[in-house]
């Protein structure tokens, strides 16, 4: 599971106790630099990613344009967008991404976290 910042998601996902490891970057190239790091390693890879658009020097898009260059050998990846706001020209831009579920609008609820934790471990099993 990784995070990019977002506290009060954080401190969801570690009581809901569904969560093995949660990984937490607060820029968009320490993300994307463990995932190239990791990429031949499935193990490493979360199967969860909640993104925030709102990083430090490499914005969400662009940690997506880097992420789907970059082939990870895990398929079973999901991404979520987490933002405060949502323009139309973000929601198109979603269709351009294939690990790329949607959105979640800060702040994400328990139960929202709960059920996106519950729909990821249907698919996975």
């Amino acid at each position: 599971m990784i995070h990019s910042s977002c506290f009060n998601t954080m401190m969801i996902l570690e009581s809901s106790q569904k969560v093995e490891n949660i990984l937490q970057f607060h820029a968009g190239e320490q993300a994307i630099e463990y995932f190239i790091q990791n990429k031949n390693n499935e193990e490493k890879i979360p199967d969860l990613v909640f993104l925030d658009l709102n990083m430090l020097y490499m914005d969400g898009w662009q940690f997506l344009d880097e992420f789907t260059a970059n082939k990870l050998k895990k398929k079973m990846i999901t991404i979520y967008i987490c933002t405060s706001f949502t323009t139309k020209l973000d929601q198109e831009k979603t269709t351009t991404y294939p690990k790329l579920k949607g959105y979640k609008i800060k702040p994400i609820s328990k139960t929202e976290i709960a059920e996106t934790l519950a729909m990821k471990l249907e698919s996975t099993y």
